[in-house]
């Protein structure tokens, strides 16, 4: 007979409420990374055709599906294991929404990449030069949010509505032109409706930065604001 050979390794150690406090703002850090990827990958695909970079955004989405996962699973051990109160819980709670609106930005550049490899390699109907202004804008401002999530200070969080205002300046501007083509040529009409699409998802992106930069206010300091 088999001796059972007894396990004397010790059992994996709880990790300490700071500890998983930080994991969780690495995790967020890796989505601030992950959505800013996204979204300037599937702009650089609409302009130049590349296979490689698309299946990079779809893995890309999908890696943003199981970090948002994690920190809500993370999330609410804490609460359930600390019953965390005050700024720990404002915390808490305020990184499930943030990973949240960063999965959705993943989305957009996912729906962004779906319209640039249907489109395949023909020239857009117009310079993409409003276009990835949108995106450049906006990838900024996902910078000041990563830096405010880690350094743990407001920063130029309160400075997103002027980057915003820039990206919604754009927007207009990339309606109005393909309004103009669309009514001067019907034959453009898919192509058209195409990039305003692209340009609609980064709009939207823009809005969700601003919706995480109020959330960081009021995670580090307790304030309500409008962010637009």
């Amino acid at each position: 007979m088999k001796e059972i050979e007894e396990d004397t390794s010790e059992p994996p150690r709880r990790k300490s409420f700071e500890e998983a406090i930080e994991e969780t703002r690495n995790d967020i850090l890796k989505l601030c990374h992950l959505s800013r990827e996204a979204i300037c990958k599937s702009v650089e695909i609409l302009e130049n055709y590349d296979a490689a970079k698309i299946e990079q955004v779809y893995e890309i989405e999908e890696k943003s599906n199981k970090i948002t996962l994690k920190v809500e699973k993370d999330c609410m051990r804490l609460i359930t294991l600390h019953q965390p109160v005050a700024s720990d819980l404002r915390f808490i709670a305020s990184m499930m929404k943030i990973s949240d609106n960063l999965e959705r930005i993943c989305d957009l550049g996912e729906r962004i990449t779906i319209i640039a490899e249907k489109r395949g390699d023909k020239p857009p109907i117009k310079p993409l030069v409003d276009t990835k202004r949108m995106v450049e804008t906006t990838s900024e401002m996902i910078e000041i949010v990563e830096n405010s999530i880690m350094n743990k200070k407001i920063g130029e969080i309160e400075s997103l509505s002027e980057y915003d205002d820039i990206v919604d300046e754009a927007f207009t501007q990339i309606q109005n032109e393909l309004f103009i083509f669309m009514v001067k040529d019907p034959k453009t009409v898919d192509e058209a409706t195409d990039l305003l699409f692209v340009a609609r998802y980064l709009e939207r992106a823009g809005d969700l930065v601003c919706k995480i930069g109020a959330r960081i206010v009021y995670m580090l300091e307790g304030r309500r604001v409008r962010i637009k």
